[in-house]
């Protein structure tokens, strides 16, 4: 995945203090058409983790996702991918940011659970 610009991905810049938005943080941010970063799987995930974390219902937060991932019911990869990404910032933020972290456990085991057809 390659950006023009990572300012719009970072929480702060600052020397030592430099990290990335979290989920919360990215908010509805790098949603819109004009953005390299909008119909990536992977912002779909971040925007559905902050549904959760802000106690959205389980299941708008799967139609959320749907709508947000392109080809998501045609392209069985796009759910995987979602799935794997879920997983890996599960296990990835588990000690940094753990409400996130379990929000991810969510989504992760939302996503696999999902009735098709």
């Amino acid at each position: 995945f390659k950006v023009r610009s990572f300012k719009p991905f970072m929480a702060s810049e600052k020397a030592n203090d430099a990290r990335l938005n979290s989920a919360v943080e990215f908010g509805r941010a790098e949603m819109g058409e004009s953005s390299e970063f909008h119909d990536s799987v992977l912002r779909a995930v971040l925007y559905a983790l902050m549904e959760l974390v802000k106690n959205v219902d389980s299941s708008e937060v799967l139609a959320h996702l749907t709508l947000n991932i392109p080809n998501y019911y045609g392209d069985m990869t796009q759910r995987e991918l979602a799935v794997d990404l879920a997983d890996y910032l599960a296990k990835r933020l588990d000690q940094l940011r753990p409400e996130e972290a379990s929000a991810a456990r969510v989504l992760r085991e939302l996503i696999k659970n999902q009735r098709l057809g």
